[in-house]
């Protein structure tokens, strides 16, 4: 399955990547966007503020105990124990308030990274449908054909990927894993709903029966997605802070995504069954 979506990749890598484009530049630039919006509204810096001032607090309250020296051995022992408990205490609510402060701004962020880019990656798959199909049956396809397919089905399409972004998005909230095997599991859920009267959750469910005996495949063309995505983000890392992150995490996926996309079509072409209700072409 790889060796016949590089294949094609190669003979064809403009116009996958100019098709695929359309959805994954737009998708990539506003996860980026809402990613930096959402954590600099969330203050992900308040966090060693927080720390920094309760800490300040406890000393504060410390030095007020100390300056007034118990007149007794018994008053001294239950100052000692009022310097510790306040120690303790502030330990204690510094840390609970951490964890939460950390772990708000990393699950906001793994929200709207997975829901925008895929949707941005179900859009782009769904137009590389009927561009894989027809060149591999040697006709000519370009990515302004591959977009008048996606506006006849763009309901269904629709539809389909907000539900299925949806579900992966709660999956990758559960430690990351789950998501991914929910996303494998639709991997055939954009063409299905662009070739075949089917959409929304019929045609997720569909997408799950179909791929019996076809998991490895579908699981490694998710690997080098989730491959390109670590790729781009080491990239966009290696530049300076600044607007050129994003734009360079963005054009490493536009090359790139193209390939997975084009080996789940093929993966589609070769788990469908003999007979199905096909959607016809526009004219």
């Amino acid at each position: 399955m790889l060796a016949q979506a590089l294949s094609l990749y190669r003979r064809h890598f403009l116009a996958l990547v100019l098709t695929c484009a359309v959805a994954l530049v737009p998708a990539n630039l506003l996860a980026a966007g809402a990613v930096a919006f959402g954590l600099s509204w969330l203050g992900v810096g308040g966090v060693a503020e927080a720390r920094s001032t309760r800490t300040q607090e406890v000393q504060q309250h410390q030095r007020d105990l100390q300056e007034s020296p118990p007149p007794t051995q018994a008053s001294r022992d239950l100052r000692v124990e009022q310097l510790r408990g306040a120690a303790v205490d502030g330990a204690g609510a510094t840390g609970a308030s951490d964890m939460v402060r950390a772990a708000l701004p990393v699950a906001y962020a793994t929200a709207m990274i997975a829901a925008l880019l895929l949707a941005g990656l179900f859009l782009a798959h769904a137009a590389a449908v009927p561009l894989v199909l027809e060149l591999c049956e040697g006709r000519a396809a370009g990515a302004s054909h591959a977009w008048a397919h996606v506006a006849t089905r763009l309901g269904a399409v629709a539809v389909t990927g907000l539900l299925g972004a949806a579900l992966v998005t709660v999956g990758a909230l559960c430690f990351i894993v789950p998501g991914l095997l929910l996303a494998a599991s639709f991997s055939l859920a954009p063409a299905i709903a662009m070739r075949e009267d089917l959409s929304g959750r019929a045609a997720l469910e569909q997408s799950w029966h179909r791929l019996r005996g076809h998991w490895a495949a579908a699981l490694g063309m998710w690997a080098l997605i989730v491959a390109f995505s670590v790729l781009a983000s080491l990239a966009a890392v290696a530049l300076p802070p600044g607007p050129g992150r994003p734009l360079v995490a963005a054009l490493v996926r536009v090359l790139l995504y193209p390939l997975p996309l084009a080996g789940l079509v093929l993966l589609y072409r070769d788990a469908q069954p003999q007979y199905i209700r096909r959607i016809s072409a526009p004219g």
